[in-house]
């Protein structure tokens, strides 16, 4: 990959505190703002990400609750048979 020279204008605090992270935890400037760049792009890509998610969640909640609703009622019909079978069982 081909690296290009970016002139980039920061307020001298920013810079201050850029430098500081960077002596410490990368091996220059450049590193840690090739970095900062890499993760504001993949948050940038997991929010779009949740946006879709949560939009496709509404989307599907009215079927989603229609087959929950399908499955609740066959379930206490089989609950209301298991109950009567018991009933039967304890009057004999």
């Amino acid at each position: 990959m081909r690296n290009r020279r970016v002139v980039v204008l920061l307020p001298e605090s920013l810079l201050a505190a850029v430098d500081e992270v960077a002596g410490k935890e990368y091996s220059s400037r450049s590193a840690f703002i090739r970095a900062a760049m890499q993760h504001l792009l993949d948050e940038k890509k997991l929010t779009e990400k949740r946006k879709l998610m949560a939009y496709g969640y509404q989307m599907m909640g009215p079927l989603n609750l229609e087959l929950a609703e399908e499955g609740i009622s066959e379930e206490l019909a089989e609950i209301d048979r298991y109950l009567d079978t018991l009933a039967v069982g304890e009057s004999r």
